[in-house]
Formats: C-alpha cells, structure tokens, sequence
C-alpha cells in the first residue's frame, strides 16, 4: 500500500506529508489507515542521497543532516563513482548510527578500502619486511539493507620488500646490494622504500622504491640492486589490486656470504564488516 497524489493530470509519489495540528503544521513520518479492522501503513518518510562523484571516506552521519535521518533513507551511488579510503585505519563507508527508518545502499560504482603499505627492502645478507593489509570497503553501524550492482572490495593488499644480498670478493671489498621496494596495494597504498646500499667491485644497477597504489591500481615493486652480478638483491613485490593479496618480495638471487629472504605479502582488506549488524543483500 501506498501514497499518491494527482498533480498534473498524473499521480505521484509525495516526498513530503504534513498534516494540521493544534494549529501548526507538522510532517507525518508514517501514515496508516484502518483497513478490514486493522492498521495498515500507506506512507514512510523517504529521503534519497545520490553519490554523483567520487570521495573519499564517506560517513552518513557527517554527510545527512538530522532532518534527513528522520525516515527510511536510500544512499545511490551512480555507475563509475568510486568511494574510496586513503587510509586502512578508515573504512571508505561508514553507515553511520542515525537513520531513523530503513538503511539502503544501491550500489552501481566502486565502494573500495585503502590499499596496504609496500614493505621496504631489505639490508645486504638481511631479510626485508612484509606488505601491509588493506583496509575495509563497507562497515555498518546499524541493520542495513545493501543492493550491489557493482563493486564492493577490501583494499589491496601492499607488496612485500625484496631481500639484500651480500658476496665476498677476495681482491676488494664485499659486493652489497640492497632490496627493493615492495607495490602499494590499490587504493592509494604506499609506496615501500628501497634499501640503498650497493658498494662493491663494481656497482651496476641500484635498488629502486616501489610505485604506489592508485584509485584504480596497484603499484609495482621496485628492483633490487645489482654489484657485478656476485651480489644480487631481490626485487620488492608488487601491490594487490582492490580485493586481493599483493605478491611476495623476492628472495636475494645471489650472494654467497648471505643473501634475504623476501617479505610476505599484505593480505587484502575486508569487503564488508557486518560489526555485529543485520545485512540484507538485494
């Protein structure tokens, strides 16, 4: 059962309703009327917010004014839009406590967490660290209703550092190479430093950062460093797109007096954290 009323020649859904009382007008959040003996409801206060473009950490109880959260509430977010987090210590959307009626997400775009930090290359004949978890895409914070047309994905995960190197060279000094950085996961996942020794007979390749991630992809690990082929370090892994793991960083390929394992990769983040609430997907 329903509300329409007649406005130019067609019915039309009403957004607002508001009856006389005790001489001032007051807006009606549900109407019912006795049908058969029973109550029966025609009409619940609706109110419509459109995402039409893209943000970063979108929280309804900044975004919705009081007045807004009085009935049910539809959040639509348009085809392409992204809503992202730059950070994995913040979901990129967060439903907030205060919608009065029923929460609905329809989502037609990207609701995507932040993407793990790289690990950063390892010192010769040492280890380097592992990539960082992404964050979380949704949370809610009361019973939601989500209908998802596109893409809802935990953060990538960051890549892993590449392990250093380190050879001995009889004639000179020791060849040492450092690792290089691993991939920041999408979105916006940092970049892992580099490890920038590289001393030796003779220094060919240095170690490079890794890329960061972006809104829409992963970055690439960084390479090791190379000295003279004796001391080679390894490359950092690369970052995970959005809802996937980022890669391991590589395990120094040469160097007889020691040589790092690679850093493990970031897992990806969470999709949706239900946080103890009722979802209903549609």
């Amino acid at each position: 059962m329903s509300l329409s009323i007649k406005d130019g020649g067609s019915f039309k859904e009403p957004i607002k309703v508001e009856v006389k009382d005790g001489g001032s007008w007051k807006e009606v959040l549900t109407g019912s009327i006795k049908d058969g003996g029973s109550w029966k409801e025609f009409y619940q206060r609706k109110y419509t917010y459109t995402v039409s473009s893209d943000v970063n950490q979108l929280d309804l109880d900044s975004v919705l004014s009081s007045d807004n959260k009085l009935g049910d509430v539809e959040v639509v977010i348009n085809s392409g839009i992204y809503v992202y987090s730059n950070s994995t210590g913040t979901p990129a959307f967060i439903t907030g406590t205060g919608v009065a009626g029923t929460l609905t997400i329809t989502n037609n775009g990207y609701i995507i967490g932040a993407g793990g930090a790289g690990g950063t290359g390892g010192a010769p004949a040492s280890s380097d660290s592992a990539g960082s978890s992404g964050g979380t895409a949704l949370k809610l914070e009361q019973d939601t209703t989500v209908d998802n047309n596109g893409s809802i994905l935990g953060g990538g995960g960051g890549g892993g550092g590449g392990g250093g190197a380190s050879a001995d060279q009889w004639f000179s000094e020791d060849d040492n190479a450092g690792g290089g950085g691993g991939g920041g996961g999408q979105a916006f996942g940092s970049a892992g430093s580099r490890n920038t020794t590289m001393t030796g007979s003779t220094p060919a390749t240095p170690s490079t950062d890794g890329a960061a991630g972006t809104k829409t992809a992963a970055g690439a690990g960084g390479v090791g460093a190379n000295v003279d082929g004796d001391a080679v370090a390894g490359a950092g892994g690369n970052g995970g797109a959005a809802g996937a793991s980022g890669s391991a960083g590589q395990t120094a390929p040469t160097g007889d007096e020691g040589r790092g394992s690679g850093g493990g990769a970031g897992s990806a983040g969470t999709s949706i954290d239900n946080n103890g609430f009722t979802r209903t997907d549609i």
